[in-house]
Order: structure tokens, then sequence, then C-alpha cells
């Protein structure tokens, strides 16, 4: 659980950061007329999402001496909510009867529940959209005519697509999904608003330039036989035999890959593959072993991480990093200098308002439909949002370098968040770390390889 709950810290912290994607809103306009048409007018914004999330909006928030209006807080409060669900649709957090994630579940972090969690990472949702906004201004950015004009597509894809085939206005359907206060002037400026401060991150990632003691990093082939700090002396006997073993048929690191994507296709083995070592991007273990100094090509040896367990790892060289790999880098870079302003308090980002514990579930979705109609509304409720989600470059999907240890990186081209999330679960056995919601890396020392989460 604990594994997962980091993966998906760094989903959502990492959210509003750009790797290959193009200019704002730029590469792709997600359709949403694949989305079935639900019979709207007999559901409303205070039961759409359960009990539990209204308690948890309306929380007045001030950044930099300025008020928030209460319909943009809000929407990134719904927007994470969604993506949280998704994951316990999936079975990696606990959910309730109807399919959302219980707020009331303790996480396994000390008192820390799930309400807490869901707090701490919509506030920083907003937060770095407020931060990346405001650095745009300083920079003298604006919104250009195509940037418009993709906001003008997605509000008219909603009318059209969701809207009109409902038999009602666009500002029904933004108010049942975002709040009373949601109107189409309040979406566009939400639109409006994440678009500049994806503008500025994609000037920062162009203009970034990697340090030179930087542009070439270790490649590592590896295989994990999992075995983290949690597992039973008799699990890590077993893996640390089964990693020696490996290496033991091994006369050079060709043999490591063609054993390690065997034993992973037969399930032998967690994960294994080729993979590009950034600094601060993998668990220490793993790290530490690749940047050994006195390390030679052809380099062969089996390491453990308590994040994951045992690898048998083999040292390929040096490589020069990719386009893809120096945005990362970018990206991380933007991260971290986010994650020290935010830190240190700079903008007096806060709300007066506390947060009262999570009411206990009730299943007030249920009183007018059988669960199986309740389950097949929230997941279209939830594929609508998604899309919007995708279009202003605020999801996260996982991209993956051959099935090596990158975990969490975002792609524009994501078709739907649902995708993202299940895409991002699959791959979380890395040992890399993806760009954690609390400290630009820090929350990623627990995916499944040798990444951090």
């Amino acid at each position: 659980m604990k594994i997962i709950k980091k993966l998906v810290i760094a989903i959502i912290g990492a959210a509003m950061m750009l790797s290959s994607a193009g200019t704002v809103l730029a590469d792709e306009t997600p359709s949403t007329s694949a989305v079935p048409t639900v019979d709207v007018k007999n559901l409303c914004f205070d039961t759409i999402y359960g009990n539990q999330l209204p308690d948890f909006l309306n929380h007045e928030y001030v950044f930099n001496g300025q008020k928030i209006p209460l319909v943009e807080s809000n929407y990134y409060f719904i927007m994470t909510f969604v993506q949280l669900c998704q994951y316990a649709a999936y079975g990696y957090y606990p959910a309730t009867a109807s399919g959302f994630i219980d707020l009331t579940a303790k996480t396994g972090e000390k008192d820390e529940t799930y309400a807490d969690f869901f707090v701490k990472q919509s506030e920083l949702y907003l937060q770095r959209i407020y931060i990346y906004k405001t650095r745009a201004v300083e920079a003298g950015l604006t919104l250009g005519d195509e940037d418009k004009k993709v906001i003008d597509t997605e509000i008219t894809q909603r009318t059209e697509q969701q809207a009109k085939p409902a038999g009602v206005s666009l500002d029904y359907i933004l108010k049942l999904y975002f709040g009373p206060d949601c109107d189409e002037k309040a979406y566009r400026t939400i639109l409006e608003n994440a678009a500049l401060a994806s503008k500025y991150q994609q000037k920062y990632v162009d203009e970034y330039k990697v340090p030179e003691d930087q542009k070439n990093i270790p490649s590592i082939t590896y295989a994990l036989f999992y075995a983290p700090a949690s597992a039973t002396a008799d699990e890590k006997t077993k893996a640390e035999a089964s990693a020696k073993e490996m290496l033991g048929k091994c006369k050079s690191i060709e043999d490591l890959k063609t054993l390690g994507s065997e034993a992973k296709t037969a399930g032998v083995c967690r994960d294994a593959g080729t993979v590009p070592v950034q600094k601060h991007k993998m668990v220490p273990a793993f790290e530490t072993w690749a940047y050994g100094p006195s390390r030679k090509a052809g380099e062969m040896d089996v390491i453990y991480a308590e994040e994951y367990g045992y690898f048998a790892v083999g040292y390929n060289g040096m490589v020069e990093l990719d386009e893809g790999e120096k945005k990362d880098m970018a990206s991380n870079a933007l991260n971290t200098e986010i994650t020290k302003e935010i830190e240190a308090g700079k903008y007096g980002f806060k709300t007066d308002k506390p947060y009262a514990a999570a009411k206990p579930y009730e299943n007030i979705a249920n009183k007018k439909a059988d669960a199986a109609k309740t389950q097949k509304t929230l997941l279209i409720v939830f594929g609508c949002i998604a899309g919007v989600a995708v279009i202003v470059l605020i999801v996260v999907a996982v991209k993956t370098y051959g099935n090596a240890h990158k975990t969490v990186k975002k792609s524009s081209k994501s078709n739907s968040s649902k995708n993202s999330s299940k895409s991002s679960n699959k791959n979380s056995g890395n040992g890399k770390s993806g760009n954690s919601g609390k400290s630009g890396n820090s929350g990623s020392k627990k995916s499944g390889k040798g990444k951090k989460n």
C-alpha cells in the first residue's frame, strides 16, 4: 500500500511537470465522443462524488496575499479526488462500496488518514498551478491565439458531445461536475490559468541547460527479485539465492539481459531491463552501485535495496542523455525549485478554515439507483473529467524506458487518466524516483525496480 501511495504522490506532485509534450494544450485534444451519455438530469453535484468529498470543498485559500476563487480550488480538489478514486477502483487504495476512495481509512503512516493525504496532494496541485502562473506572468508570457483556440475547442466539444446529447446546457454539465459556481466563464478562466502555467513549464524545459557533468550517465542492466525490508527472512533468502543463481549463469551482460527477460516473462523475477541512471532518481543502493568510482563496463554484481529486494545488475558503461531524459532532468530541476519555495512558505499559501475528519461512508448515491447503475455512472463521470485533465496537461501518464526503472513521467498524449493510472501501477516495480509531491524526488523510493517513486 505504501508503495502505491508514493507512486500517486509522484503522479499528483509531478502533475504539472512537462516531459516531451509540445506547448500548451497542443499535441492532442482528446475526444469525449466515446464517453457514453448519462441521464445527468437524475444526478446532482452534492451526491455525485459520494458523501465524503463535499466537506473538503469550499475552503478559501490565499496565495501571495490574493484569494483564490473557490470554484478554482474546488476544481483541483475534485481532480485530485478523481485520480485517487481511480486507484481505489483498481484495488490499490481502500474503496467504498460505490468505488470512491475511503477517506476515513488509515494510510499506514502514523495517524494519517487518506483524507489527510488527499488534502495535502490537492493543496500541492493548486499551489503549483499558481506558482507556475506567477512565474509565467513575471516572464512576460501570455496565451496566444492557438492556445485560446484549443481552449475554445475543449469548451465546444464539451457542449456538443456531453451537454447537447444529454439535453442540458454546458453550464449544467459544469455545475454538475465542478460545483454550482462553475459556469462557462469560470471554467474558461481555470483552463486559461492552467494553460499559462503549462506555458511557463515548457519555457523552463526548453531553456534548461544540462550540467556538463550530467550529460553522460551510467547504463545499468538489471533483474529484480522482489524481497523488500518488509519481506520474511525466507523470502529474502530465496530472492538473494535466485539473483545469485542468475548471475552465476552469466558470462556477459548480454546473458543477463536474456536471462532477465526470460525470468520476467516467466514470472520468476519482478522486473528486468536496461535503464540510464540519473542522479537522485533511483533508490540509494541502486544509484550508489551505478556511480561507483571504479566501475568498469561489463562488471556484474548482486546488490540489495531495502525498498525492493535483490538486483542482479550489470554495468554497460556511460551513455549520453537522450532528449527525453534531458527534458525529464529539466522537469526535475524545476520541481526541486518549486518544492523549496513551497517548503519555505514563499507565497503564503494557506486556508484559515480547518478540515474536519472525513465522515463515515454512506451510500447516498444508491438511494435512487442500484449499485451496478451507480458504478457505471461514476465511471462515466470520471471519464469526462479525465478528458479535461488531459487537455490542460495536469494528468500524468507513465512513460517507461524499455522495462526500466523510470516510473512516473507525464505525457500530454495520454488518452485518459484511467489509462494513466493503470500504466503507472503496472510499471511501479522500478527503483526510480518520480517527482514527489512533497519534495522533488523524495517520494520515489518505493516503486518496484531500482527507481524511486
